[in-house]
């Protein structure tokens, strides 16, 4: 094909429509900034009734009433798919959706050389265009599901403290700013119920100029069946094994006046926050979860009665001319998929696997613990008929208690066997900065799964997202060094990370045994790489060498508390408070080691929650949790 003359945008403008979507506009206000930055010169935009069907911008000269502005696009498959055509004079980008608009202006962008940074527009590589022709290849793009995004817990914003809410805003508008450029669609505020609000409604302008979508709920049904009811209704709420009722917990499933409180309830939600795309229905968040064990509840399993209550949500906003999707969620105890009772149609499953082994890939037929979880998935694939939702794990800095994981390779193939079963979304939990500067390379192979879905062997290689582009504004000449250490690091890690919190290791000698070697012989090793990071130089660098020390001394003090488990049976009392003291001065240690990170690196997350986190541990107020297949 003929390349496009650079000479034609001198008379060029960006052409609209008349009547265009927030994101569209926003579409041709990117492209025209980033067009003054490549070549210096600044196209107007201008409105026009003659695009023809299917496309959102168009890139041509200044033409006369009534003359040809844009090519005919192609046709488009895809809610969010969009097209690049061009000629000498004329570029057209088609879209099935204003925000696909979005993504095909970044698309021609990197055609044109523009890459991406996660940490914002300072460490992008905008290019100067001197060449007089650009061979721009024709666009055909598209996404592997239907729903793309992140999530996070709303109190990790410190909503109630001024000064640390202030920072954390401003972390996260670069980061929305990258979710628009990556081609996310989605983020999902979740709520605990000692939350106070649903969302950041300072954020909600750049999720709109992006289009993408804002979720709320969460662990919301303590708070659908406010506990102050429970004076004069305490058949409304759960009751133990025993019968006594109490206000923990969730509520009594059988029990028609509760189910229509929470019910009025999440419809009043959605009243309130029109912008909410998806309702997250969740119980409470515990282990054996707070479900009731009356007379009527305990013939019927604990997913029965979570998806009771997301049944009788969903039809009471269907009956509110308010209909959302609803997800129920498959997690701890409600993770198998021990159903009877159909989902309604708009009920979706979402599968939460977080105590899943991350050193496999989920359907790995050689990995004992990952096999429940792939046969549960499946079977709530077939019983929900494909409105299936993943909730990934991949930057959660809780799970990982701060640790360093890149997981490359298992996201790739999961994400090959996700997108095999036909899931409709997913989105991946993280924390801020501190989740951008711990797990970089996770983020960047989940975006680029959603993007330019491909086999796990091609991770990294052809990919605009790639770790190379990243780092070489972080680390200048010294990235492919360090690029080559993180590949170390995450096969150092694939064989510790098979099993749930870093924090929680196994308490039963059968997993503790087996799990200890393989903590000892990463140790030297983690070692090694710090050095090897230090002495490449540089602050990034550094703060890079001390995660991977912080890490070391996590699973110092994890190796401590398997050594106390394994030799349980032969210990003194004396000896394990011995033992548990032990490990305790090594999480100390690891807390302190982070605290000589620089801020603008590890965030507030990793400067406040952080040793909160630590803290919960050593205090015993985290409790062992159950395997869920047993």
């Amino acid at each position: 094909m003929p390349g496009f003359r650079t000479a034609a945008l001198r008379e060029a403008a960006i052409y609209t429509g008349e009547r265009c979507e927030l994101p569209v506009t926003f579409a041709a206000e990117e492209l025209q900034r980033y067009v003054r930055v490549l070549t210096g010169m600044r196209l107007p935009i201008q409105s026009s009734t003659a695009l023809p069907d299917g496309t959102a911008l168009a890139v041509a000269p200044q033409q006369a009433a009534g003359e040809r502005i844009a090519l005919s696009p192609p046709p488009l498959r895809g809610p969010d798919a969009f097209a690049i055509v061009a000629d000498a004079q004329r570029v057209t980008l088609a879209s099935a959706s204003a925000r696909g608009a979005l993504a095909a202006v970044y698309a021609l962008l990197e055609q044109l050389g523009c890459r991406w940074s996660l940490h914002g527009a300072g460490e992008e590589h905008v290019p100067r265009l001197s060449a007089s022709t650009i061979e721009l290849e024709p666009v055909a793009g598209t996404f592997g599901c239907a729903v793309r995004g992140y999530s996070t817990d709303i109190m990790t914003w410190h909503y109630t403290q001024p000064e640390y809410f202030t920072e954390r805003l401003a972390d996260d508008r670069a980061f929305i700013d990258w979710m628009g450029k990556s081609g996310a669609n989605a983020f999902f505020f979740i709520r605990h119920p000692f939350d106070t609000q649903l969302t950041i409604t300072e954020l909600l302008p750049e999720f709109r100029r992006r289009g993408i979508d804002v979720e709320y709920g969460g662990h919301v049904i303590p708070l659908l069946l406010p506990r102050e009811q429970y004076r004069d209704h305490p058949e409304y709420f759960p009751a133990a094994p025993d019968g006594t009722r109490t206000d923990h917990g969730n509520l009594c499933t059988s029990n028609a006046e509760a189910l229509a409180t929470a019910s009025h309830n999440a419809v009043r939600y959605v009243r309130d926050y029109p912008e909410m795309s998806v309702l997250h229905i969740w119980g409470a968040d515990l282990w054996q979860g707070g479900w009731c064990r009356c007379a009527a509840c305990r013939t019927i399993t604990v997913q029965d009665q979570s998806l009771r209550v997301c049944n009788a949500v969903a039809r009471s906003l269907v009956d509110a001319g308010a209909a959302r999707p609803v997800c129920y969620l498959a997690y701890h105890d409600t993770i198998d998929a021990r159903l009877t009772q159909p989902p309604d149609d708009n009920v979706f499953v979402e599968f939460a696997p977080r105590e899943r082994c991350y050193g496999h890939a989920l359907n790995d037929p050689g990995c004992v613990t990952n096999r429940g979880y792939a046969a549960a998935l499946e079977r709530y694939v077939e019983h929900f008929a494909g409105r299936v939702r993943i909730f990934e794990y991949y930057a959660d800095a809780i799970l990982w208690c701060g640790c360093a994981v890149p997981l490359t390779q298992v996201i790739a193939a999961d994400w090959d066997y996700y997108q095999r079963l036909g899931v409709a979304g997913i989105t991946m939990l993280q924390f801020g900065t501190f989740s951008l500067w711990a797990y970089p390379l996770n983020f960047l192979t989940f975006a680029a799964m959603l993007r330019v879905p491909c086999p796990p062997d091609r991770v990294g290689r052809g990919s605009r997202l790639d770790v190379g582009t990243e780092y070489a504004a972080r680390f200048g000449s010294r990235a492919p060094a360090a690029a080559a250490l993180l590949a170390d690091l995450e096969r150092v890690m694939q064989q510790v990370v098979t099993y749930g919190d870093i924090r929680r290791p196994p308490r039963k000698l059968d997993s503790a045994a087996p799990l200890l070697p393989c903590i000892e012989a990463a140790l030297p090793k983690l070692g090694d790489v710090a050095d090897r990071l230090e002495r490449l130089g540089g602050d990034g660098l550094a703060a890079q060498a001390v995660l991977v020390r912080y890490t070391l001394l996590v699973l110092e003090g994890v190796r401590q508390e398997l050594r106390g488990v394994i030799g349980e049976a032969g210990h003194s009392t004396e000896m394990r408070a011995r033992d548990a003291a032990a490990a305790r001065g090594l999480y100390d240690r690891a807390v302190q080691t982070m605290e000589t990170v620089e801020r603008r690196f590890k965030g507030l997350w990793g400067s406040v929650d952080l040793p909160m986190i630590h803290a919960f541990f050593s205090a015993g107020r985290v409790a062992a949790e159950p395997e869920p297949f047993q």
